[in-house]
């Protein structure tokens, strides 16, 4: 089975001056957009999953315009991570916005942790994880815990692959669900992908089950040049 995760194209965060907590795509980002659908063939996938969000789904409307998947589903639980600090951003200056964001990155990993936003994460994860195994089990995938790694069972599977256009939080999340990776509060940093690139993982048997392993992180090479490698 292959899963193909890929980050909405670059969005337009400040208009004017004020900060749009869901923004649509930049011109650059339809751009983006555009160009990562045309790297798949119409029916590539089984199917699409998609976050409600404005810049998810402006990014999937290439890939439905071009019949990427053979269905397609927007999930409310593949939305982006949004505190209530976050939350107040709404309406600031891009100078306030700035100002926020690099006090928090500036924080240690214990300041992570116990802050507004690690105790947000927690449950934004659970929530990831929940869904994903709902919504797996629906299609025959299932996820088993064992002492070494997560093992899935894939003999009732009725796809075999899926592609998910979601956020760089929700991808973290999603990384940590499929590859057994620790989750922290700072990990979306850690694993930060380019707006509109592409991350595989497939799936590789063992005696009893399969696991997934990471086959490509994010691709880019469908962009012409630095400047349209937006993070």
């Amino acid at each position: 089975m292959e899963i193909v995760l890929i980050r909405h194209g670059q969005p337009k965060w400040v208009d004017g001056d004020q900060y749009d907590l869901n923004p649509g795509l930049t011109e650059l980002g339809k751009i983006q957009a555009d160009k990562s659908a045309s790297m798949f063939s119409e029916n590539s996938f089984d199917q699409l999953w998609v976050s409600p969000l404005r810049r998810a789904q402006e990014t999937m409307f290439p890939f439905k315009e071009k019949g990427v998947a053979q269905s397609l589903k927007t999930f409310d639980w593949l939305e982006e991570a949004l505190d209530d600090e976050e939350k107040e951003l709404f309406g600031k200056s891009g100078g306030d916005i700035e100002k926020f964001f690099e006090q928090r990155n500036a924080m240690s990993f214990e300041q992570w942790y116990e802050s507004v936003h690690g105790e947000y994460m927690k449950g934004f994860s659970s929530n990831i994880f929940d869904n994903l195994d709902k919504n797996l089990n629906s299609i025959g995938i299932t996820k088993v815990k064992n002492d070494f790694d997560s093992l899935f069972n894939l003999t009732e599977s009725k796809i075999e692959k899926l592609l998910i256009i979601s956020h760089a939080g929700t991808m973290s999340a999603l990384l940590s669900y499929f590859l057994d990776l620790d989750l922290f509060p700072w990990t979306w940093r850690k694993y930060l992908p380019r707006h509109a690139g592409h991350t595989t993982l497939k799936s590789s048997q063992i005696s009893s089950g399969h696991f997934f392993r990471l086959k490509e992180f994010n691709n880019v090479t469908f962009l012409n040049s630095e400047e349209e490698k937006t993070y």
